[in-house]
């Protein structure tokens, strides 16, 4: 399965490696007892709750939690689009043979071959696991899972009122939820949005994938209490980033920032930033499989300005995709990166800072 890109990416870090390992014996596994394949965008708030969704609609599913620093490395993409999937969420149609369902909502998505018999497409349409819960392509889903599906209308869009927390949970019943209407109510109900968004930042192995699955599957938000652990280890590297930020100059259009993988709580850094009054913020990093890029516009600017800036056209240019005010993409070396980066912020007449942390 996946050994011909092993192989191919002998040096590849050591979870890399791993990941790529279990994840080729996991489908060889299913591929042995003729299970149904879908396919979801791993190491992903929005991917991984979709997984969940799947998971509880169809007990014998297997569900893939798959990055574009697989679907776009030149020997794994023909291994993955060659296999018989039955579905798709959150993820480019990368298909080779037709499939039952396709569900996206990225603007990078527009313009792409889709082999699907159904499919539902919508790029106002705020997360693929939103997407999924509306078109019935599953069967009905309990309130516990429908929750989850409007979370993620919020953390997939980063359309957060609240900032980043750092305090540290030991029960769910440590929440301080008081039922408020309006956005008051809503800055209430982001403690809870925060937490599912914490999870799954902190995962990372096939395991951990496969394990929320089957958490949140049966529990919905409650779920989360088997992860705790993990996410107050999350959020401690969170205070680290807050620090950080102070660091850094915001006196640029566009602040990129460039560290090694797993160092530090990226998205903390971007949020604050754009807090800060950073046009667009920018977060290199840099791992043995290249450097992912992680590209967030301020929600704050005019339409004038913002349209002068769609991030999925920036992301595109980098073997990535998303939103206009929010999208992700990979290169090869921070050098390329920063090359890309320096000519579309020029040719928008963009100051430009770029930080290494």
């Amino acid at each position: 399965m996946l050994r011909a890109f092993l192989n191919a990416r002998d040096k590849l870090a050591a979870k890399y490696r791993d990941y790529a390992r279990d994840l080729s014996n996991y489908i060889e596994s299913s591929l042995d007892k003729e299970l149904p394949l879908y396919a979801v965008h791993g190491h992903c708030t929005d991917g991984g709750t979709a997984g969940s969704l799947i998971r509880y609609a169809i007990p014998e599913a297997v569900i893939v939690p798959l990055d574009y620093w697989l679907l776009n490395d030149k020997f794994a993409r023909p291994i993955l689009s060659a296999l018989n999937w039955t579905g798709i969420v959150d993820l480019e149609p990368f298909n080779e043979k037709k499939v039952d369902f396709w569900v996206d909502h990225h603007l990078s998505a527009i313009g792409k071959t889709v082999s699907a018999k159904r499919i539902r497409f919508d790029v106002d349409g705020d997360s693929g696991t939103w997407q999924l819960l509306l078109s019935s392509f599953i069967s009905e889903l309990p309130d516990h899972l429908v929750e989850l599906a409007v979370m993620t209308r919020t953390t997939d869009t980063a359309n957060y009122l609240t900032s980043p927390p750092t305090n540290l949970i030991n029960d769910l019943t440590d929440l301080d939820i008081t039922v408020f209407e309006g956005e008051e109510g809503r800055k209430q109900e982001e403690q809870r949005i925060w937490l599912l968004d914490d999870a799954w930042g902190s995962v990372f192995s096939l395991k951990e994938h496969l394990q929320m699955f089957n958490y949140l599957a049966i529990d919905g938000f409650y779920g989360l209490s088997n992860v705790l652990n993990r996410i107050n280890e999350h959020r401690k590297k969170r205070i680290k980033a807050i620090e950080i930020v102070e660091e850094i100059d915001t006196s640029f259009d566009i602040v990129a920032f460039i560290f090694e993988e797993n160092t530090v709580d990226k998205f903390t850094i971007l949020r604050k930033l754009q807090e800060k009054g950073v046009k667009v913020v920018i977060s290199l990093s840099k791992s043995q499989t290249g450097v992912t890029l992680s590209l967030r516009r301020n929600r704050l600017l005019s339409t004038e300005v913002a349209n002068n800036i769609k991030l999925n056209e920036l992301a595109t240019s980098m073997k990535g995709g998303g939103h206009a005010g929010a999208a992700g993409a990979h290169t090869n070396t921070v050098e390329e990166a920063i090359n890309i980066i320096n000519k579309w912020s020029k040719l928008r007449d963009l100051s430009l800072n770029f930080q290494e942390i």
